[in-house]
């Protein structure tokens, strides 16, 4: 069996409204009647396995076969490059569906548009989307990349809800308005790149994991580590009275980013904070995310090179383990570093495998006392 796919032609264009098959892949039409197929209907994928007709049929909206609530079984679709619109729903439930291809023409996206396909790992979004909707990916729990258009203007209420394999994300320069829940439950969103301007707080208030964030400014970037934090509720002994503790600095960190800017000095005042909550692992990662991408940075530089040099070893195993070359020339620039710590970093880089580290620091520490003692092989 193959696919019935329901039609109707209006005003010299055609709307594929619903689709019913066996899940094998799907070739759509580019023009039916002679009039090209600039749509996709709601709930368009969402119709279950048919009767076992095939082919193309034109009717009425209301002679659609209905909507089912159970797991669609499309598996490979190719749309044609004429859709500009896709409807609300349209590949909902689809769970089987890995892949999708969008029309670079394509213009708008209905809400929930691509929700609970639990299977889609990767997408792109095509240029001409300026407006996300509401519960666009929502429960696409293998999605891992997404790639925004660079003219996007607005992205719906709980956009990636329950996104939990979710990466990183960079939201272009455009976007101006953010909803609601829009991270909720992406738990592995550990990287996010967005525009000052764009509402922070809203962003940040669904993210408690480690986070690397940077902001975009018109002269510049800052970037920042902010720690994850974990909270818990107390029952106080009165009826229905609760209190919060919460455990890491990460929380007052994020209240440095408000709806429309950075407060850098408040930023900094947490360190203290943070050098008696964190982990030396996560002080150092603060420290170097300020040192390494300075804008907006004031008082707290010496404080933070300070905490960098005594604790250079742990830097160390964050540059060998992202293989980051540029890294180590930085902290040898900034660091004041002796003998007995190069040499200590040497055998680290040696220990990892790592031989252009090796050799930078043996090139380093040459002309130090000490820091020739050993011999390394390269």
């Amino acid at each position: 069996m193959g696919w019935a796919i329901y039609d109707t032609v209006s005003e010299e264009t055609a709307s594929i409204l619903r689709c019913v098959g066996d899940g094998s892949p799907l070739v759509l039409p580019e023009r039916i009647e002679g009039c090209p197929v600039t749509a996709l209907g709601s709930d368009c994928f969402g119709a279950g396995p048919g009767d076992g007709r095939e082919g193309l049929f034109s009717v009425p909206e209301h002679d659609l076969p209905p909507v089912s609530r159970t797991e669609g079984n499309l598996t490979r679709v190719t749309l044609p490059d004429t859709i500009t619109e896709i409807g609300d729903r349209a590949f909902a439930r689809c769970r089987e569906l890995k892949r999708l291809n969008l029309p670079a023409g394509l213009q708008k996206l209905g809400v929930r548009v691509f929700d609970q396909c639990g299977g889609l790992e990767h997408i792109r979004i095509p240029e001409g989307v300026t407006q996300l909707p509401d519960y666009a990916f929502s429960n696409c729990r293998k999605l891992t990349r997404v790639s925004l258009p660079r003219r996007l203007e607005t992205m719906g209420h709980h956009a990636f809800y329950n996104c939990v394999a979710l990466e990183e994300l960079t939201l272009p320069d455009t976007v101006t308005f953010v909803g609601g829940g829009l991270f909720m439950n992406c738990k592995n969103l550990s990287r996010l790149v967005l525009p000052i301007g764009v509402n922070i707080s809203v962003l940040l208030s669904d993210l408690t994991n480690d986070l690397d964030l940077t902001v975009r400014y018109p002269d510049g970037e800052a970037r920042f580590f902010l720690p994850g934090f974990s909270y818990e509720y107390e029952d106080i002994n009165a009826p229905r009275m609760w209190r919060t503790i919460t455990y890491g600095s990460g929380q007052l960190y994020r209240e440095c980013f408000s709806s429309r800017d950075v407060d850098f000095d408040l930023y900094e005042s947490y360190f203290d904070l943070a050098l008696k909550q964190d982990s030396v692992e996560t002080t150092v990662r603060i420290a170097w995310y300020r040192l390494r991408w300075p804008y907006g940075l004031g008082h707290g530089r010496e404080i933070y090179l300070k905490h960098i040099q005594a604790h250079a070893g742990v830097l160390m195993q964050l540059l060998l383990e992202t293989d980051d070359l540029e890294g180590l020339e930085l902290l040898l620039e900034l660091a004041e570093l002796s003998a007995d710590q190069l040499a200590a970093l040497r055998e680290q880089a040696e220990g990892a495998g790592k031989v252009r580290f090796v050799a930078r620091l043996m090139e380093t520490g040459s002309g130090l006392a000490g820091g020739a003692d050993k011999e390394f092989e390269l």
